[in-house]
């Protein structure tokens, strides 16, 4: 059964048109007065030193293929966050790395791309709580990385950042930074005392006093409304933590399944949620929204927990019928693969709501037979994921 059935689930089984799978996308919506291309790349562990200054050879083979395949909207997952880092610099990794990359040609027969509006928000990750907890059970509180509200080694550390052609309406952001977990309902964190949650060695869990502090976004979860040519469209970012990594109580997976689930809830109006201004409430049922991000969630694992397929695949909320693939996922076996790790995993996406129409879309990972070296050897070069885009319409 869908997860939720709305008006949105109306115009996805009448409306938009179907998806163009191609390379970097030669055939387009570019061409129509409302169509814009949306981005999301996980660069892998971007840091300060290599942004902050032009010449650093992943950075560069990163700002390759963003300027082969132009989105209008971008989001780059893990890029630290300088500024919440204590790095002394004047402007903020998502600008240093528009500036000294993305705005300059990085091959002869490529353009510059210039991102007039940006955001970096603040992310949980590596950010310690007043108060000393021992998150990770290892014995000791108030350590970085396993005692932050997300995993990192400092503040900032494996943050994202957003670029756009297009204005922010920066007045109407809604961030869910410091949302605690335990607000949403039903939802599935391992409590200590509750039944089958072991509290052995190399056990995670939250202790009733823990619940009180913990928050549900491993970096942040943040709504940023777009003026996409007189249209608004909601650009939904998050980047939940990674399924593993977290003993016999499947801590990190309940953890991502409830981040994945957050943004479902938001679009489909739940009012339990608040966002860190205190405002209260989901999304509007007649939004246009696009969920971008590393969701670290596939459809159809093999993990006990598949929030990819019940919050993405089977809700009328999105519109996934036509998902984009690529030559060197179907090498892999897997076409719809977005990154190396897993033998290809689907685990990056772009998402519209069912009122917006997809005109083509892809994942920029040629196959190893591709004539074409340079492509293949950027993508491997900046990252172990592939950029995945979306050219989307507002009719």
């Amino acid at each position: 059964m869908p997860y939720h059935t709305t008006r949105r689930g109306v115009l996805k089984a009448i409306g938009a048109a179907g998806t163009l799978s191609g390379f970097v996308g030669t055939v387009s919506g570019h061409d129509r007065p409302t169509t814009a291309r949306y981005a999301a790349f996980n660069v892998i562990e971007l840091e300060t030193e290599q942004v902050q200054e032009p010449g650093d050879p992943q950075a560069e083979a990163a700002a390759r293929i963003v300027q082969e395949v132009r989105p209008d909207v971008l989001v780059v997952n893990e890029l630290t966050n300088n500024l919440q880092e204590g790095e002394a610099t004047d402007r903020a990794n998502i600008d240093a790395f528009v500036e000294n990359y993305l705005s300059v040609p990085q091959r002869d027969d490529l353009k510059g791309i210039r991102y007039p509006h940006t955001l970096q928000p603040d992310s949980n990750t590596g950010v310690l709580p007043e108060a000393e907890y021992d998150f990770n059970k290892d014995g000791e509180s108030g350590r970085r990385p396993g005692d932050a509200y997300g995993f990192g080694e400092y503040p900032g550390h494996y943050a994202f950042g957003i670029a756009s052609r297009y204005p922010l309406d920066t007045n109407a952001v809604r961030s869910f930074r410091t949302f605690l977990w335990a607000d949403m309902p039903d939802n599935l964190i391992p409590v200590e005392g509750d039944e089958g949650v072991e509290t052995s060695e190399d056990s995670i869990y939250l202790t009733e006093e823990e619940l009180d502090a913990y928050r549900l976004s491993s970096k942040t979860h943040i709504d940023v409304p777009l003026k996409i040519r007189g249209e608004t469209v909601h650009g939904l970012f998050s980047h939940p933590t990674p399924p593993a990594f977290d003993g016999p109580n499947n801590f990190n997976g309940r953890w991502n399944h409830d981040e994945v689930r957050f943004f479902a809830d938001y679009v489909a109006g739940e009012e339990y949620i608040y966002d860190d201004s205190g405002k209260s409430g989901g999304l509007d049922e007649d939004a246009s929204y696009v969920l971008m991000g590393d969701m670290n969630a596939g459809p159809g694992t093999d993990r006990p927990l598949d929030p990819a397929t019940k919050y993405f695949i089977e809700n009328d909320d999105f519109d996934t019928r036509t998902l984009p693939t690529s030559p060197g996922g179907t090498e892999l076996g897997n076409p719809y693969a977005t990154a190396e790790f897993g033998d290809g995993s689907h685990v990056d996406w772009v998402l519209p709501s069912p009122d917006l129409s997809v005109r083509a879309s892809s994942v920029v990972w040629p196959s190893t037979q591709m004539t074409r070296r340079g492509l293949l050897d950027d993508v491997r070069e900046a990252s172990d994921h592939r950029m995945v885009w979306a050219d989307i319409t507002a009719e």
